[in-house]
This record gives structure tokens, C-alpha cells and sequence, in this order.
């Protein structure tokens, strides 16, 4: 369970570096 949180913030990272503020922000939340 840690682990997919984990996933799910470095895909909020990625998806900030792109600039998808929706996205992270979405990412995030999720996790």
C-alpha cells in the first residue's frame, strides 16, 4: 500500500515537471 503511494507521488512529480498542474493535483489527492 506504501509502495503504490509512492508510485503515485512520483507521477504527480512527473506529471508537475510537465506541467499537468490538473493532473498532479489530481495524482495527489488520490494518494
Amino acid at each position: 500500500m506504501l509502495k503504490a503511494a509512492v508510485v503515485f507521488f512520483i507521477i504527480a512529480i512527473i506529471a508537475a515537471i510537465f506541467g499537468f498542474g490538473g493532473i498532479a493535483a489530481g495524482a495527489t489527492e488520490i494518494a
